[in-house]
């Protein structure tokens, strides 16, 4: 009778022992499955543009979630460049990545002037426009025109998370459902053309 006892004991040890390996690799199927699903929509869906105050640039678009490895081989040439930027003791997180126009009508009032050129006078037209956010100079001679154009901006990145909530409604957990990235440029002269959220899981 013991013996039974103790085989009995055993076997329900096994038993939830074997319950506990499978319920941890349902929630690891359960993740990668979620992860694919957020990952498929986010490269499916489009960039969502808008403005804000009226003037502003403004993109945002939800995250992708890579692992380093799937991170090298999809994005290598980026990859490579942050190997060169993150030091080797520091784990990389997330990449963001944002292309930008510029563009700007420039209209200024022509001015004569005179520019020294081995000690000879030559006459010119010199030109200068700007505001905070660009400065435009320029001088034309009868030859060549030179001149340099500076434009300086401001990118505003917010991350906000949307996490799991227990039954769908209750608290919330620590698994996350989404990440979009919100990207807000300052200068009026710019527009956003792009932007890649990557989160690296560790």
């Amino acid at each position: 009778m013991r013996w039974l006892k103790i085989g009995i004991a055993a076997a329900l040890v096994a038993i939830l022992c074997l319950l506990g390996i499978q319920q941890r690799q349902i929630q690891r199927l359960t993740g990668e499955r979620d992860k694919y699903k957020s990952n498929t929509e986010t490269l499916l869906g489009d960039v969502e543009f808008y403005r804000v105050r009226d003037s502003l640039s403004a993109a945002r678009v939800f995250a992708l979630e890579l692992s380093n490895a799937e991170y090298e081989r999809f994005r290598a040439e980026d990859a490579a460049l942050i190997r060169q930027l993150v030091k080797k003791n520091r784990d990389l997180a997330a990449v963001n990545k944002t292309q930008t126009a510029t563009i700007i009508e420039l209209q200024a009032r022509p001015r004569d002037t005179t520019i020294i050129r081995d000690s000879v006078m030559i006459p010119a037209v010199a030109v200068h426009c700007g505001d905070a956010w660009f400065d435009f100079d320029g001088v034309l001679t009868k030859d060549e025109f030179t001149g340099t154009l500076e434009h300086r901006d401001s990118l505003i990145l917010a991350e906000s998370v949307k996490y799991h909530r227990f039954l769908g409604f209750l608290w919330k957990t620590k698994r996350v459902d989404d990440r979009q990235l919100d990207v807000v440029t300052k200068s009026p002269h710019t527009k956003i053309l792009n932007i890649e959220h990557t989160i690296i899981e560790k």
